[in-house]
Protein backbone atom coordinates (compact mmCIF):
# COMPACT_ATOMS: atom_id res chain seq x y z
CA UNK A 1 0.00 0.00 0.00
CA UNK A 2 1.32 3.45 -0.91
CA UNK A 3 2.17 5.54 2.13
CA UNK A 4 0.84 9.11 2.32
CA UNK A 5 2.55 12.07 3.97
CA UNK A 6 0.33 12.73 7.03
CA UNK A 7 1.85 16.09 7.99
CA UNK A 8 1.02 18.04 4.86
CA UNK A 9 -1.24 21.08 4.70
CA UNK A 10 -3.12 22.79 1.86
CA UNK A 11 -4.28 26.39 1.25
CA UNK A 12 -7.74 25.27 2.38
CA UNK A 13 -6.44 23.26 5.37
CA UNK A 14 -3.90 25.46 7.16
CA UNK A 15 -3.33 22.98 9.98
CA UNK A 16 -3.81 19.26 10.53
CA UNK A 17 -3.95 17.34 13.82
CA UNK A 18 -3.86 13.55 14.06
CA UNK A 19 -1.94 10.38 14.91
CA UNK A 20 0.49 8.48 12.69
CA UNK A 21 3.25 5.87 12.61
CA UNK A 22 5.14 8.20 10.21
CA UNK A 23 5.86 5.19 7.97
CA UNK A 24 5.97 7.62 5.02
CA UNK A 25 9.31 8.96 6.35
CA UNK A 26 10.87 5.56 7.09
CA UNK A 27 14.16 5.59 5.18
CA UNK A 28 12.77 8.43 3.07
CA UNK A 29 14.15 11.98 3.28
CA UNK A 30 11.40 14.53 2.65
CA UNK A 31 11.34 18.30 2.96
CA UNK A 32 8.49 19.69 5.06
CA UNK A 33 7.06 22.77 3.36
CA UNK A 34 5.28 24.01 6.48
CA UNK A 35 6.20 22.82 9.96
CA UNK A 36 5.02 20.37 12.58
CA UNK A 37 5.09 19.41 16.24
CA UNK A 38 5.41 15.67 16.91
CA UNK A 39 4.70 14.06 20.30
CA UNK A 40 5.74 10.40 20.57
CA UNK A 41 3.13 8.26 22.33
CA UNK A 42 4.67 4.78 21.95
CA UNK A 43 7.57 2.89 20.42
CA UNK A 44 10.85 4.38 19.28
CA UNK A 45 12.71 5.53 16.18
CA UNK A 46 15.96 7.12 15.13
CA UNK A 47 15.02 10.46 13.58
CA UNK A 48 17.01 12.83 11.37
CA UNK A 49 16.01 16.49 11.12
CA UNK A 50 18.34 18.19 8.64
CA UNK A 51 21.81 17.31 10.01
CA UNK A 52 20.60 16.55 13.54
CA UNK A 53 20.07 12.90 14.49
CA UNK A 54 18.36 11.78 17.68
CA UNK A 55 16.48 9.00 19.43
CA UNK A 56 12.72 9.49 19.75
CA UNK A 57 10.73 7.45 22.28
CA UNK A 58 7.62 7.87 24.42
CA UNK A 59 7.00 11.50 25.51
CA UNK A 60 9.71 12.91 23.21
CA UNK A 61 8.86 16.16 21.42
CA UNK A 62 10.06 17.01 17.91
CA UNK A 63 9.57 20.55 16.58
CA UNK A 64 10.03 20.87 12.83
CA UNK A 65 10.59 24.34 11.44
CA UNK A 66 9.25 25.08 7.94
CA UNK A 67 11.61 23.72 5.30
CA UNK A 68 13.10 20.99 7.52
CA UNK A 69 14.14 17.68 5.96
CA UNK A 70 12.77 14.75 7.97
CA UNK A 71 13.71 11.04 7.82
CA UNK A 72 13.16 8.06 10.14
CA UNK A 73 15.35 4.96 10.53
CA UNK A 74 15.04 1.90 12.77
CA UNK A 75 11.36 2.58 13.54
CA UNK A 76 9.71 0.01 15.83
CA UNK A 77 6.38 -1.56 14.87
CA UNK A 78 4.54 0.20 17.69
CA UNK A 79 5.99 3.65 16.93
CA UNK A 80 3.19 6.25 17.04
CA UNK A 81 3.10 10.04 17.32
CA UNK A 82 0.42 12.64 17.82
CA UNK A 83 1.12 15.53 15.47
CA UNK A 84 0.05 19.04 14.61
CA UNK A 85 1.17 20.21 11.17
CA UNK A 86 0.82 23.84 10.13
CA UNK A 87 1.37 25.88 7.00
CA UNK A 88 4.36 28.16 6.53
CA UNK A 89 2.11 31.24 6.68
CA UNK A 90 0.39 30.13 9.87
CA UNK A 91 3.75 29.47 11.51
CA UNK A 92 5.08 32.89 10.43
CA UNK A 93 2.11 34.61 12.05
CA UNK A 94 2.47 32.60 15.27
CA UNK A 95 6.25 33.05 15.54
CA UNK A 96 6.65 36.77 14.79
CA UNK A 97 7.37 37.66 18.45
CA UNK A 98 10.21 35.19 18.84
CA UNK A 99 13.87 36.12 18.78
CA UNK A 100 16.32 34.62 16.25
CA UNK A 101 18.06 32.76 19.10
CA UNK A 102 14.96 30.56 19.47
CA UNK A 103 15.17 29.38 15.87
CA UNK A 104 18.91 28.87 16.19
CA UNK A 105 18.29 26.63 19.22
CA UNK A 106 15.61 24.64 17.40
CA UNK A 107 17.83 24.07 14.37
CA UNK A 108 20.57 22.89 16.72
CA UNK A 109 18.32 20.60 18.79
CA UNK A 110 14.84 19.94 17.33
CA UNK A 111 14.36 16.75 19.42
CA UNK A 112 13.85 17.08 23.18
CA UNK A 113 12.81 14.89 26.10
CA UNK A 114 11.05 17.36 28.41
CA UNK A 115 10.40 16.81 32.14
CA UNK A 116 7.15 15.20 33.31
CA UNK A 117 5.43 18.53 34.01
CA UNK A 118 6.03 19.70 30.44
CA UNK A 119 4.89 16.34 29.06
CA UNK A 120 1.56 16.71 30.86
CA UNK A 121 1.17 20.21 29.40
CA UNK A 122 1.99 18.96 25.90
CA UNK A 123 -0.63 16.21 26.15
CA UNK A 124 -3.28 18.77 27.13
CA UNK A 125 -2.16 21.11 24.32
CA UNK A 126 -2.62 18.35 21.71
CA UNK A 127 -6.07 17.52 23.09
CA UNK A 128 -7.11 21.17 22.69
CA UNK A 129 -5.57 21.35 19.19
CA UNK A 130 -7.45 18.19 18.16
CA UNK A 131 -10.71 19.67 19.48
CA UNK A 132 -10.18 22.83 17.42
CA UNK A 133 -9.27 20.76 14.33
CA UNK A 134 -12.52 18.79 14.58
CA UNK A 135 -14.61 21.93 15.14
CA UNK A 136 -14.88 22.71 11.42
CA UNK A 137 -17.83 25.07 11.75
CA UNK A 138 -15.90 27.45 14.00
CA UNK A 139 -15.27 30.63 11.95
CA UNK A 140 -12.27 31.47 14.21
CA UNK A 141 -10.67 28.05 13.78
CA UNK A 142 -7.40 29.19 12.17
CA UNK A 143 -7.05 32.12 14.58
CA UNK A 144 -7.51 29.84 17.59
CA UNK A 145 -4.89 27.31 16.42
CA UNK A 146 -2.50 30.16 15.55
CA UNK A 147 -2.82 31.51 19.11
CA UNK A 148 -2.35 28.04 20.59
CA UNK A 149 0.71 27.47 18.42
CA UNK A 150 2.10 30.84 19.53
CA UNK A 151 1.52 29.91 23.18
CA UNK A 152 3.40 26.63 22.72
CA UNK A 153 6.32 28.34 20.97
CA UNK A 154 6.54 31.02 23.68
CA UNK A 155 6.48 28.33 26.39
CA UNK A 156 9.23 26.43 24.59
CA UNK A 157 11.29 29.59 24.20
CA UNK A 158 10.93 30.40 27.90
CA UNK A 159 12.09 26.90 28.93
CA UNK A 160 15.03 27.02 26.54
CA UNK A 161 16.17 30.38 27.94
CA UNK A 162 15.88 29.17 31.54
CA UNK A 163 17.74 25.97 30.76
CA UNK A 164 20.48 27.92 28.97
CA UNK A 165 20.81 30.27 31.94
CA UNK A 166 21.43 27.30 34.29
CA UNK A 167 23.80 25.51 31.96
CA UNK A 168 27.50 26.14 32.70
CA UNK A 169 29.29 28.15 30.07
CA UNK A 170 31.84 26.32 27.95
CA UNK A 171 35.13 28.21 27.81
CA UNK A 172 35.87 27.07 24.24
CA UNK A 173 33.27 29.26 22.54
CA UNK A 174 32.44 32.91 22.93
CA UNK A 175 29.03 34.47 22.36
CA UNK A 176 30.39 36.00 19.16
CA UNK A 177 31.57 32.61 17.86
CA UNK A 178 28.25 30.97 18.69
CA UNK A 179 26.32 33.70 16.88
CA UNK A 180 28.59 33.35 13.82
CA UNK A 181 28.07 29.58 13.83
CA UNK A 182 24.28 30.01 13.95
CA UNK A 183 24.46 32.44 11.04
CA UNK A 184 26.67 29.97 9.15
CA UNK A 185 24.08 27.18 9.67
CA UNK A 186 21.29 29.45 8.37
CA UNK A 187 23.36 30.36 5.31
CA UNK A 188 24.18 26.72 4.59
CA UNK A 189 20.51 25.77 4.73
CA UNK A 190 19.68 28.59 2.33
CA UNK A 191 22.56 28.28 -0.15
CA UNK A 192 24.22 24.83 0.01
CA UNK A 193 22.25 23.58 -2.98
CA UNK A 194 24.13 26.16 -5.07
CA UNK A 195 27.27 27.08 -3.09
CA UNK A 196 29.69 24.47 -1.70
CA UNK A 197 32.85 26.49 -1.06
CA UNK A 198 33.76 27.63 2.47
CA UNK A 199 34.94 30.96 1.06
CA UNK A 200 31.37 31.86 -0.03
CA UNK A 201 30.08 31.58 3.54
CA UNK A 202 33.11 33.29 5.04
CA UNK A 203 32.59 36.24 2.68
CA UNK A 204 28.91 36.41 3.65
CA UNK A 205 29.92 36.53 7.33
CA UNK A 206 32.76 39.01 6.64
CA UNK A 207 35.36 36.76 8.26
CA UNK A 208 38.28 34.70 6.95
CA UNK A 209 37.84 31.10 5.84
CA UNK A 210 40.37 30.06 8.49
CA UNK A 211 38.41 31.73 11.29
CA UNK A 212 35.14 30.22 10.04
CA UNK A 213 36.73 26.76 9.95
CA UNK A 214 37.98 27.24 13.52
CA UNK A 215 34.50 28.24 14.74
CA UNK A 216 32.75 25.29 13.07
CA UNK A 217 35.39 22.85 14.34
CA UNK A 218 34.97 24.19 17.88
CA UNK A 219 31.16 24.18 17.92
CA UNK A 220 30.23 21.28 15.63
CA UNK A 221 33.35 19.11 15.93
CA UNK A 222 33.67 18.96 12.14
CA UNK A 223 35.22 21.10 9.45
CA UNK A 224 33.17 23.78 7.69
CA UNK A 225 33.57 21.88 4.41
CA UNK A 226 32.27 18.65 5.98
CA UNK A 227 29.27 20.53 7.37
CA UNK A 228 28.45 22.01 3.95
CA UNK A 229 28.93 18.67 2.18
CA UNK A 230 26.58 16.88 4.62
CA UNK A 231 23.90 19.44 3.76
CA UNK A 232 24.46 18.89 0.03
CA UNK A 233 24.28 15.09 0.43
CA UNK A 234 21.01 15.50 2.33
CA UNK A 235 19.64 17.65 -0.52
CA UNK A 236 20.66 15.04 -3.10
CA UNK A 237 19.03 12.24 -1.07
CA UNK A 238 15.83 14.25 -0.77
CA UNK A 239 15.74 14.90 -4.54
CA UNK A 240 16.50 11.26 -5.39
CA UNK A 241 13.67 10.06 -3.15
CA UNK A 242 11.08 12.81 -3.51
CA UNK A 243 11.31 13.62 -7.24
CA UNK A 244 11.53 11.82 -10.59
CA UNK A 245 14.39 14.04 -11.74
CA UNK A 246 17.21 12.20 -13.49
CA UNK A 247 20.68 12.26 -11.90
CA UNK A 248 21.75 14.55 -14.72
CA UNK A 249 18.91 16.99 -13.93
CA UNK A 250 19.79 16.91 -10.24
CA UNK A 251 23.43 17.64 -11.10
CA UNK A 252 22.32 20.63 -13.18
CA UNK A 253 20.05 21.99 -10.44
CA UNK A 254 22.77 21.65 -7.80
CA UNK A 255 25.42 23.20 -10.04
CA UNK A 256 27.67 20.16 -10.33
CA UNK A 257 29.83 20.18 -13.50
CA UNK A 258 28.17 16.99 -14.73
CA UNK A 259 26.40 13.78 -13.71
CA UNK A 260 29.68 11.89 -13.19
CA UNK A 261 31.01 14.53 -10.79
CA UNK A 262 27.83 14.35 -8.70
CA UNK A 263 28.02 10.55 -8.71
CA UNK A 264 31.59 10.56 -7.40
CA UNK A 265 30.72 13.18 -4.77
CA UNK A 266 27.67 11.20 -3.57
CA UNK A 267 29.46 7.83 -3.48
CA UNK A 268 32.37 9.33 -1.55
CA UNK A 269 29.99 10.43 1.22
CA UNK A 270 27.46 7.56 1.22
CA UNK A 271 29.22 4.52 -0.25
CA UNK A 272 26.47 4.21 -2.91
CA UNK A 273 25.94 5.67 -6.35
CA UNK A 274 22.87 7.94 -6.77
CA UNK A 275 21.15 5.24 -8.86
CA UNK A 276 21.87 2.53 -6.26
CA UNK A 277 20.55 4.78 -3.50
CA UNK A 278 17.35 5.59 -5.43
CA UNK A 279 16.67 1.96 -6.40
CA UNK A 280 17.29 0.65 -2.87
CA UNK A 281 14.87 3.19 -1.36
CA UNK A 282 12.19 2.37 -3.93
Amino acid sequence: MTQVNPIITTPEEQFVVGESDLAFFSGYACRIDGGAILFCRSGAAEVSVNQYQGHVCRNTLVLLLPGSILMLTDRTEDFRVTFCAFSRDLFAEAAFRLEPSFFHALRERPITSPPHRIVEGAAIWFQMAAYTYRDRNNVFRNTIIKNRLQNLLLESFDKMQRFAARRPRTPETTTRQTELFHRFVTLVQAHSSQEREVSFYADKLCISTRYLSTIVRTVARSSAKEFIDRSVVLEIKMMLQSTDLSVQEIAYRLRFPDQSYLGRFFKKHTGESPTEYRNMRK
